[in-house]
């Protein structure tokens, strides 16, 4: 006796080709690298950078983090007065929150290379240097006071910003 199919065939339809994937893949990159905004901080805080002779850059892919000295933009004075502020990434704060600031920039820097090798992270958070971006105007109490946080709380390398002038 024969197996009774229904009398339906099966059919092998043609591969499908995959060559252009590849091509797929890097054009969605592609526009997504092109198309995405990295975030940058929004100045809470005017700085009108000192200007200095002899400057140098960050050769290296050291970690960093950014502290900002200035009197609060026209729209934050209502709320924070119109003496010297410090930001903290996007928002104004206390000196009291520079070490909180530090240790969640440490735990970021340790989290993102542990994935590669943990010791690699302990060792890039510790090699973190943070740049100061001052206002020329700023009291150089509030500079005193900021540098007195940063060493309590164990930021030993501080980089500063300024204008180049030649």
């Amino acid at each position: 006796m024969s197996k009774f199919d229904g009398g339906k065939k099966k059919k092998d339809g043609p591969a499908i080709s995959t060559a252009s994937l590849p091509d797929i893949v890097f054009m969605l990159l592609f526009f997504f690298m092109v198309a995405t905004n990295s975030k940058d901080n929004e100045a809470s805080v005017m700085v009108s950078l000192p200007s200095a002779v002899e400057t140098g850059k960050l050769e290296d892919k050291t970690p960093t983090a950014y502290i900002q000295l200035g009197i609060p933009v026209k729209a934050m004075q209502k709320i924070y007065g119109d003496k010297t502020a410090i930001q903290l990434n996007d928002a104004i704060k206390r000196k009291e929150d520079i070490r909180l600031f530090l240790d969640e920039k440490r735990a970021s820097i340790k989290s993102n290379y542990s994935e590669v090798n943990p010791e690699i992270g302990v060792s890039k958070a510790k090699q973190m240097i943070v740049c100061l971006k001052i206002d020329k105007k700023t009291k150089l109490g509030v500079v005193s006071e900021v540098k007195e946080e940063l060493r309590d709380g164990s930021a030993l390398k501080i980089n500063y910003i300024v204008n180049e002038t030649k």
